[in-house]
């Protein structure tokens, strides 16, 4: 990988690198929503499941794994015990028998239904005090970050 410009540790301090200040945000905001699923017997990672296919359902566990940010056998094992405890199912795919397609229980549906607006709230309460036009730019640039990340063989 070429490196451009010439690196100074002078200019560098980890409080104010943007992987750092990313992390740092999502931690807080992650363990804050966390500590509310604990009540449901529900993980973020768990959450994040149901959300995404909320919003589109019988998902392929490959394309599951890249909307959740979850690694595939991480996956695999979450949503079988997600399945024991009836939130979704799994099936093989009806043209390809070897892919999995994950599907939302009606349980599942209830639960993250109930939640979604619990989400909302935690989503509003770390953009108070940011414009509507900010946040727009800022949702813009993380997509972007995500994506330039990707020249670097990550995932």
């Amino acid at each position: 990988m070429k490196v451009e410009g010439e690196f100074k540790l002078d200019d560098y301090a980890l409080e104010k690198a943007v992987p750092y200040l990313l992390n740092r945000a999502g931690v807080r905001i992650g363990e804050a929503f966390s500590e509310e699923l604990v009540k449901f017997n529900l993980t973020l990672p768990m959450y994040r499941v149901l959300a995404s296919l909320l919003r589109i359902d019988a998902q392929r566990m490959t394309h599951l794994a890249e909307y959740t940010s979850i690694d595939i056998s991480t996956l695999s094992r979450l949503v079988a015990g997600m399945e024991k405890k009836g939130l979704v199912k799994r099936e093989p795919g009806r043209k390809d028998k070897r892919s999995v397609h994950v599907m939302l229980q009606e349980p599942g549906r209830d639960l993250v239904m109930r939640l979604a607006p619990l989400a909302d709230l935690y989503e509003r309460v770390a953009l108070a005090n940011i414009t509507a036009e900010e946040v727009a730019t800022l949702k813009r640039l993380l997509i972007r970050i995500y994506d330039n990340i990707e020249s670097l063989g990550s995932r």
